[in-house]
């Protein structure tokens, strides 16, 4: 399992939270993360796992979407909804069963989404649009951290050095020298100027 991995389970479990939180003032709104639910998690497995770069810049573009075009919830909250569904997959790649992975992410998506019907005071609209945020950032992340991992691999694979044969050289007199008196007449000028 990579970074990539981890990132994207990360933003699949954090995304499903959040919008399953904006998503439970609406019928409408509850049905399409049901809906996008059902459809990753029969699309989705552990054969085939999603993308990270298109999942982090789906991720931060449904975020968006909420934020400025909030009639376009619906969409959003599918999105959320489709993050539940693969998480699901995920999870079942750590080694879960493919039962119990679905029932732990139908807990994490029914439980923000039931306490912000329940209690207003959950998540007030200030919170939400914090988590819309982070979410859209999260997002972003994710979709660099393939492209970074690739290339840092690559650099490192390109840095290393073939060991040289043979002694090492030791260090010349003259630097030896050149620190010693350097430090001798730091250390006259110290006592000289303390008189």
């Amino acid at each position: 399992m990579t970074l990539s991995f981890h990132a994207l389970w990360m933003l699949c479990a954090f995304g499903v939270v959040v919008h399953a939180a904006i998503a439970a003032r609406r019928a409408r709104d509850l049905a399409a993360l049901a809906a996008g639910f059902v459809v990753a998690a029969i699309v989705a497995s552990p054969q085939r796992l999603p993308d990270p770069a298109w999942v982090g810049v789906v991720s931060a573009g449904a975020a968006v979407v909420i934020l400025f075009r909030p009639r376009y919830a619906m969409a959003s909250a599918a999105w959320g909804g489709a993050l539940g569904g693969m998480l699901t997959a995920m999870t079942e790649v750590q080694g879960l069963h493919p039962i119990a992975a679905l029932a732990a992410v139908s807990v994490l998506a029914a439980t923000p989404a039931w306490l912000a019907r329940v209690r207003p005071s959950f998540a007030p609209d200030v919170l939400r649009d914090e988590a819309l945020l982070g979410l859209c950032l999260l997002g972003l992340v994710v979709a660099i951290v393939p492209g970074v991992t690739d290339g840092w691999q690559a650099a490192a694979t390109l840095t290393i050095e073939p060991p040289t044969p043979g002694p090492t050289t030791p260090v010349p007199i003259w630097t030896l020298a050149l620190v010693g008196t350097a430090t001798a007449l730091g250390a006259v000028y110290s006592l000289w100027s303390r008189r």
